[in-house]
């Protein structure tokens, strides 16, 4: 799985999301099926902006990423909480990872699952979610939709700048795999410019074949949704979100 390292610095500068969509998503389908002070792994956590965000909450959260420059940003971040020992990050590469024992639910958000490119280390990965999972514990995660990467970030080339800081992200899209190539100009004290270049790569997974996956690892379907909300998804959905029961035991 491609990690992020020249990135990771600028990560939550420039890369948006709605947090509180997400995480207000989760909550509610943590509480329904989960319960207070469950335990929460989340899987490609990154800068751990959705973790934090959930250990707010009362959860107890394990934060696995391969990237240790993301995860440097996380560690941070807790740091700077009174809840930061209720919190565990782990320096893990996907689609392999290990856990101490099982957890209530496992979440992975912002196109996580899309990074790995060999479908059968997507199959590894559902595995790997089935072991560690509780019986009837809940996984939430999210895929880009073939509409986001035809339409939206095929030969695109999106420009950011912020504070001595200017970012170049390209995308192209070959049907099956998006390439995104990154260029970050960073100005230094002496007022040159330091250039750093970083390639990324995602797959594009379709609706059937994630719920084939789910059904082969002993999942229960519970809802399919646009992009973190109530609504359906539809022929404009750039990213659906997936809610799951393990059927460990049954």
């Amino acid at each position: 799985m491609n990690g992020f390292h020249a990135l990771a610095h600028y990560y939550d500068r420039f890369v948006g999301a709605d947090y509180g969509r997400i995480v207000g998503f989760i909550h509610e389908n943590l509480q329904k099926y989960c319960g207070e002070g469950s335990l929460i792994c989340d899987v490609g956590c990154g800068s751990g902006t959705v973790a934090l965000k959930l250990l707010k909450k009362g959860y107890d959260l394990i934060g696995i990423d391969g990237s240790p420059e993301m995860l440097n940003e996380a560690i941070q971040k807790k740091d700077c909480l009174p809840q930061s020992d209720r919190i565990l990050f782990l320096c893990q590469e996907l689609p392999d990872f290990e856990l101490f024992g099982t957890v209530d639910a496992i979440i992975s958000t912002l196109d996580t699952l899309n990074y790995l490119t060999d479908e059968q280390q997507l199959h590894r990965l559902f595995y790997w979610f089935y072991n560690y999972l509780n019986p009837n514990g809940i996984l939430i995660f999210d895929l880009n939709t073939l509409h986001k990467y035809r339409d939206v970030l095929d030969n695109n080339c999106d420009i950011f700048e912020e504070d001595g800081v200017f970012l170049n992200w390209r995308s192209q899209f070959d049907g099956m795999i998006c390439s995104h190539s990154l260029t970050i100009f960073e100005k230094m004290p002496n007022g040159f410019y330091q250039r750093n270049d970083e390639e990324q790569f995602q797959r594009y997974y379709s609706m059937e074949e994630i719920t084939a996956m789910l059904e082969r690892y002993h999942f229960e379907l519970l809802d399919i949704c646009d992009c973190y909300s109530k609504s359906r998804p539809n022929d404009q959905s750039e990213r659906l979100t997936f809610v799951a029961r393990c059927k460990k035991g049954v």
